[in-house]
């Protein structure tokens, strides 16, 4: 029996990366799984895989800067499943690359606002009277060490970032009292965007630290199934009841927060 089993998990943003990965990954865990983009074209794979390991599955169309497409499908994965225990906010613009802080537009800004910050904001109110009816409901909201260490060239998307952490902390303290936990993960994982990045430089030139990865003191880089996606999994079990308002550091020991 899988620590998710018989959960409804909405992952947003599960096309492809990290969020496909978790859909994964919670799908062999025995959870009901709800993922949306903005197209299903890129949802195929990911329905594919957790269809192959026996779950259940809603792909769903969801441009999450809009919010009449949230509430849809907020609306559509609690009409399918009777319910939603699990919250991954994975959505967010890829990154406008590295510039100086001088060289960041508001356009910069508004891209991550509206994709990250607000797309977590309207989708945990909206999950939340389903969260509070479950007992036992969960929110997993993803974070940068572009934000707590102030990474270089990274002004908006760790602004960002950080403010999403923020949020997740204040959730966690008013939701407390319905038994619903609300965590950041800061994940360090090179998915298959940032590989398909690598393979448009030079061979010669094809080093992860140069797409904006900071050496890890394990040696290596981290693998967004293998040492994210268990992380997403104790974070949405049974297993993490008594932790809630934390950020967890996924990165290979990047960052340290004492």
């Amino acid at each position: 029996m899988g620590k998710l089993e018989g959960k409804t998990a909405i992952i947003t943003g599960a096309g492809r990366g990290l969020g496909k990965q978790i859909a994964i990954k919670f799908a062999e865990e025995g959870a009901n799984i709800a993922i949306c983009a903005r197209s299903l074209d890129r949802l195929a794979e990911t329905e594919k895989s957790c269809k192959a390991v026996g779950a259940q599955v809603l792909s769903f169309v969801c441009d999450v800067t809009r919010l009449s497409d949230m509430e849809a499908f907020v609306h559509a994965t609690a009409d399918k499943f009777g319910g939603i225990d699990i919250l991954y906010n994975n959505a967010m613009a890829t990154t406008c690359g590295h510039k100086l802080f001088e060289e960041h537009t508001q356009a910069d800004f508004d891209a991550f606002y509206q994709s990250g910050l607000m797309s977590s904001f309207h989708m945990m109110r909206l999950c939340f009277p389903w969260l509070k009816k479950s007992g036992h409901g969960k929110v997993i909201c993803v974070g940068s060490g572009a934000g707590v260490e102030g990474q270089f060239g990274l002004t908006a998307y760790g602004a960002i970032k950080e403010a999403i952490r923020a949020m997740a902390r204040t959730a966690a303290r008013e939701w407390g009292k319905y038994n619903i936990n609300v965590n950041t993960i800061n994940p360090g994982a090179i998915t298959d965007f940032y590989y398909e990045q690598l393979e448009k430089m030079p061979e010669e030139e094809r080093d992860p630290i140069k797409l904006g990865f900071n050496p890890t003191v394990i040696g290596r880089f981290g693998d967004a199934y293998e040492d994210i996606a268990p992380v997403a999994v104790f974070l949405a079990s049974e297993d993490s009841r008594h932790i809630t308002g934390q950020t967890i550091m996924a990165e290979g020991g990047v960052t340290m927060i004492p």
